[in-house]
């Protein structure tokens, strides 16, 4: 199982609206549970219209985002749905990315 290490200073790389919620993905590294960094994967997490987050793990694959969420759940959605977020005062300094 994959876990995060949340940052405040995660640059969100992507973000992708849906019906009821927000799926953002950034540039912090996944952690497994007994803290060893996961090679390529990164942590995402969305926000539903009640505001409750629900953390994530992703990975890109070609042009595709492989987002395995809690309880084992596993989705995947073209990387062209993520449009970069508007700016923001958490997202000020990583436009670079």
């Amino acid at each position: 199982m994959l876990v995060f290490t949340a940052s405040p200073k995660a640059a969100i790389i992507g973000q992708m609206p849906s019906l009821t919620e927000v799926l953002y993905i950034t540039s912090e590294p996944c952690t497994s549970e007994s803290g060893r960094v996961e090679p390529n994967w990164y942590f995402s997490y969305s926000v539903n219209a009640l505001g409750m987050v629900t953390r994530s793990c992703y990975v890109r694959y070609n042009d595709q985002i492989w987002i395995k969420g809690p309880y084992g759940t596993e989705s995947t959605f073209p990387m062209s749905y993520f449009t970069k977020p508007t700016s923001s005062k958490s997202d000020e300094g990583s436009e670079s990315n």
